[in-house]
């Protein structure tokens, strides 16, 4: 596959470019929908909400319709690096891309002519996201590197202290330690992202999820589950090798253990020793801690990712962060893939 320049691939720009010329006659209707969005998970004011999607949304729709998906994420990433310099939180901006990337998808189904067409356009407009969240990750990466250099200097200027040259070999241990952990983070996103887009089989799609995660951080188990109509979980999960525990099949009550909790209190669970919890069941060999993140559509508990580690203390706050927006993907990718199926038994 060609790629365009700044590594986006030439068929992913012309896609892009498609959907951005299908997303303009709707722009005052997707700006309402991301306005919403962002309100959902953002404490900011609601005018100033909607004065940055109107804001946006033209110029970023223009740059798409252009074939300049390049040039928009250079864009992104000097901004980024700039809010950085100014110690202002890059968070404000990564809920920005998750959310536009959900509020486009009712629109783009509505304008799409086929399906096929449709499942091209989210697989690209999926990428795009994911390409957008790299951005800020690596310009928050350089910034750290640009201050780590600032450090050494600084040390090297003042050898004769030894105990500061000390520290700042430290911060600098840690530092990379952070870096490779935060590479890492993004490339089990990109992975996780590429390996459902296309999917339209929710079955399949738990399943593909289910085993990259498992693949890239090698937990010992990593479940994707959601409620049927009856409130059962159901799902699919993979393992590590010699993990003796059946794939899939319907529960036989209602969601219970941490998953049942995170379902019920609709926010992460992290459990750094499930033999202190009494809630955990032990139903995966191995097992010392476990972190579930609900999956959320429009307030509700709709399914959960369940991550479980043979290791204790195994779930940072960033791997919440990761699992967060893992789970804001897996929930529109699920409605696109049952919408999709819907429409085929209606046909």
């Amino acid at each position: 596959m060609s790629a365009g320049d700044g590594g986006v691939p030439a068929p992913v720009v012309q896609l892009l470019r498609d959907a951005a010329m299908r997303l303009v006659p709707h722009s005052e209707a997707l700006i309402q929908d991301w306005t919403r969005a962002l309100l959902e998970i953002s404490p900011a004011p609601p005018e100033e909400v909607q004065s940055h999607c109107r804001r946006t949304l033209r110029p970023m729709l223009d740059r798409l319709a252009n074939g300049d998906a390049a040039g928009l994420l250079q864009d992104e990433a000097e901004t980024a690096a700039e809010a950085i310099r100014m110690g202002v939180s890059l968070l404000p901006l990564a809920l920005a891309v998750r959310a536009f990337d959900r509020s486009a998808v009712p629109v783009l189904a509505e304008a799409s002519r086929s399906r096929e067409e449709l499942t091209r356009t989210l697989a690209a407009v999926r990428e795009l996201g994911s390409l957008r969240l790299e951005a800020l990750l690596r310009a928050q990466e350089e910034e750290a590197a640009r201050r780590l250099v600032e450090s050494q200097d600084q040390a090297a200027r003042a050898m004769e202290q030894a105990r500061d040259l000390a520290r700042a070999n430290d911060d600098l241990r840690r530092s990379e330690k952070e870096s490779r952990r935060r590479a890492e983070q993004v490339e089990l996103l990109g992975s996780v992202f590429r390996s459902i887009a296309g999917i339209l089989e929710p079955e399949r799609l738990m399943q593909a999820a289910a085993e990259t995660i498992q693949s890239r951080m090698s937990h010992n188990y990593v479940a994707v589950v959601v409620l049927d109509h009856e409130g059962i979980v159901v799902g699919r999960w993979a393992g590590r090798p010699g993990v003796g525990r059946r794939s899939a099949g319907r529960a036989q009550g209602p969601a219970g253990g941490i998953i049942g909790r995170a379902l019920r209190k609709k926010a992460p669970q992290v459990v750094d020793d499930v033999a202190q919890d009494p809630d955990y069941h032990a139903d995966v060999p191995g097992t010392r801690s476990e972190m579930v993140i609900p999956l959320l559509e429009e307030g509700e508990a709709v399914g959960a990712v369940d991550f479980q580690s043979a290791f204790p203390s195994a779930f940072a706050l960033d791997d919440v962060a990761v699992g967060e927006t893992l789970a804001d993907y897996l929930v529109v990718a699920l409605r696109t893939a049952r919408e999709f199926e819907e429409a085929r038994r209606g046909d």
